[in-house]
């Protein structure tokens, strides 16, 4: 099988570059079922599988991990209930699935998803050839990444039908699994845990949340041009300064252009962590003092505010939005291809009053992170 595996993602590295591509997408629109197909059960699992006691638990498959990408070797298989859809937009290529120790994200490199696995239904993985990594702390069950991929994603997309058809195989659908109401207690539990945490991957709610009124937001001017931490000219972070008069769950393109000119982000400043060159509305990329390859990559923007190179390269974003529990900090990130990117939090929420929120969470760099799995009028509960 693995030589399998290889041959088919060797070709599909020459085919396209897109499994390493971690920005959000459109999902939208309603495809057709799809074609039935066998469905298994714990009494009826598939060719290869030992009896459903042998198992690993989700829980005992990420402790497997040491801190470095795991390829995944023998007859092992897990077990979970799908959690999440990518109906809303606001999950890309990839599914969330639980049992009874913990949640895992799943990254099959397929839009519409929800078309194919229905929120409750049973999934069984082999994992044999595919490898357990992280991505900011967050465990994740991928391909492995391939030579041109950074540390900063130890796994790819299974984007190959045939690949994925070797590995995950469908179970009975049942009823939607219940979110599980969790404690600040057991938020905290979890993120001192890290990876091994049993809240990650898992769909939960959580009471009592209060707006912190801080957003995080990192764009990319120039989103053809790198964009890493070592590229601090083509960075602009939206960060530990209030909201930057954002209201809305995230950016969508519009979104994003509208606030640029409204004059509200004017004074974010260009560059990243000691290495700052001033505000988009006045710095351009030659007055910021870039030279050679680096200046010459903005061509024929050297002479352009980064402000109107922003506006030029236009894209949907997202937008992290800052909520606490207690002493403990929650954020909740939306996709700006999300359905509700450009609706707006309700006011009451703006004004102090506490929410519960319900989507699946995970880790992020050592917090706690939301992703809304449906739209806010039924993940966000104001109280």
């Amino acid at each position: 099988m693995k030589k399998i595996i290889v041959i088919l993602a060797a070709a599909a590295a020459l085919v396209s570059c897109r499994s390493l591509i971690e920005e959000w997408q459109p999902v939208f629109g309603d495809p057709a079922p799809s074609a039935e197909i066998h469905l298994y059960s714990d009494t009826d699992l598939p060719s290869g599988a030992p009896a459903i006691g042998s198992f690993k638990t989700i829980k005992d498959l990420k402790a497997m991990y040491k801190n470095k990408p795991l390829e995944v070797s023998g007859n092992v298989w897990i077990a979970g209930y799908v959690t999440s859809s990518d109906r809303t937009g606001n999950i890309y290529k990839e599914i969330y699935i639980q049992d009874e120790t913990g949640g895992i994200d799943l990254k099959l490199g397929k839009s519409s998803l929800y078309s194919e696995y229905t929120l409750g239904q049973k999934l069984y993985v082999y994992c044999d050839g595919l490898t357990l990594g992280a991505y900011n702390g967050m465990p994740q069950l991928g391909m492995e990444a391939d030579q041109t991929s950074t540390n900063e994603y130890e796994t790819s997309y299974i984007d190959l039908q045939a690949i994925i058809d070797q590995h995950v195989f469908k179970g009975q659908r049942g009823e939607a699994i219940a979110p599980a109401e969790v404690s600040e207690a057991e938020i905290k539990a979890s993120i001192t845990a890290g990876y091994t945490g049993n809240l990650w991957g898992k769909l939960v709610t959580i009471k009592g949340l209060k707006y912190g009124n801080e957003i995080f937001a990192l764009f990319y001017p120039n989103p053809n041009l790198p964009h890493k931490s070592g590229n601090p000219e083509n960075r602009v972070f939206l960060s530990d300064n209030g909201t930057w008069g954002i209201n809305t769950w995230s950016c969508s393109k519009s979104g994003y252009i509208a606030y640029l000119k409204s004059g509200v982000w004017d004074n974010a400043t260009v560059g990243s962590g000691a290495t700052k060159y001033g505000p988009i509305s006045t710095t351009t990329p030659r007055s910021a003092g870039l030279t050679g390859k680096t200046l010459d990559s903005f061509s024929p923007d050297e002479d352009t505010t980064y402000k109107e190179i922003m506006i030029k390269n236009a894209s949907a974003n997202y937008v992290s939005h800052y909520f606490k529990i207690g002493s403990t900090e929650v954020q909740v990130r939306t996709s700006g291809y999300a359905r509700f990117a450009e609706e707006k939090l309700d006011a009451k929420i703006l004004s102090g009053s506490t929410v519960d929120i319900t989507g699946i969470l995970t880790i992020y760099s050592g917090s706690a992170q939301f992703t809304l799995v449906d739209e806010p009028s039924v993940s966000v509960k104001v109280n």
